[in-house]
This record gives C-alpha cells, structure tokens and sequence, in this order.
C-alpha cells in the first residue's frame, strides 16, 4: 500500500530542501521528520515514524507537495522495523 505524503522537519516545521537531507534526518533519528497526508482520506497521516505503519509505503513529495515538486523519495518502515528511504 502506498500513502501519499508531505516530510517537515518536526523540530520548526519547516520544509525538507532535498531528499539527501530526508535520509540525513532520518538515519540521524527518525522522530526528526515529521510526516504529513496529502489526501483528506489518509487517516494515519500525520506523525513521525515512531507511530507510523511497517510494511506502508509513503511517497514523499518535496520540498512542498503543494507548492514545490523537486524531488520524490519512497519511505517504509518494514516488518522487520527497519527504515527504509529510496
């Protein structure tokens, strides 16, 4: 299952400029992004990956997925609970 999504960083809420710096704040600690839905029918969304779904895929749109399309990256948190960015 894939879930579309938008990633701030959790600490000011500010936009995440490239996809180096998502997997930058990510494999720093994964409660540094905060994740978003972009559908109003994405009733996990949001939070950070502490509480999200293992085995979900989430697209992420960045830096804004409203405003700002410059890069794609795909985020799971597998089964086995490992954290998962491409």
């Amino acid at each position: 299952m894939y879930v579309n999504v938008g990633a701030k960083y959790n600490a000011d809420k500010s936009d995440i400029p490239t996809k180096k710096a998502l997997k930058d704040a990510i494999a720093a600690n994964p409660t540094n992004v905060y994740f978003y839905g972009t559908s109003e029918f994405n009733a996990t969304i949001p939070g950070t990956l502490d509480i999200m779904e293992k085995g979900v895929k989430y697209s992420v749109t960045g830096p804004n997925p409203y405003t700002n399309r410059k890069w794609y990256a795909t985020v799971e948190i597998t089964h086995s609970g490992a954290i998962r960015v491409s």
